[in-house]
């Protein structure tokens, strides 16, 4: 959809990133010439962005059918939560989006709080996500999302807009 962007997933499962370089493998050599501007990385987002993205870097950050850690001791490893949206703000540019999708409502809900609550996000208008192309292809274009489509399930999106901060106007 934008190859003109570099777009790079990060991903802590071994078997999903290699099954992710594999399918990044099989379209470069089905298009020569094209889909030279992705990767797929083995890594944990939550720990090591640092390492990889300077402060108002990204355009986007998506989060597609994250772990949804039921057990309420867990919930402090999901990858919305208040610290982690403060690191994300941190890496994305004024304007920047995020955007989520899971098919547990539960999460869907607490991603969507999380980010309601977060001074430097503000959700789209209905507009909005009517007229951003990308909002009605994130149930479709993951694994998983396929995954819940033939199941017949339901997903449930959050869209955010990065704002600027009291201290950055």
């Amino acid at each position: 959809m934008y190859p003109e962007k570099l777009t790079l997933g990060m991903e802590l499962r071994d078997k999903v990133t290699e099954f992710v370089r594999q399918r990044i493998a099989a379209l470069r050599q089905q298009h020569p010439g094209q889909y030279t501007n992705i990767s797929c990385v083995r890594s944990n987002a939550q720990k090591y962005l640092p390492n990889y993205f300077r402060k108002g870097e990204l355009e986007k950050m998506f989060f597609l059918f994250p772990d949804p850690h039921f057990k309420v001791s867990n919930h402090r490893r999901r990858v919305i939560s208040n610290n982690l949206a403060t690191e994300y703000a941190y890496f994305l540019q004024p304007g920047g989006t995020i955007y989520t999708i899971t098919d547990v409502p539960e999460l869907g809900q607490w991603m969507k709080d999380t980010l309601d609550e977060h001074p430097l996000f503000q959700p789209y208008t209905e507009e909005e996500l009517r007229e951003d192309p990308v909002v009605d292809i994130l149930a479709e274009t993951s694994e998983e999302g396929q995954k819940v489509h033939r199941a017949g399930g339901q997903t449930y999106k959050a869209v955010y807009r990065r704002v600027l901060g009291e201290e950055e106007r």
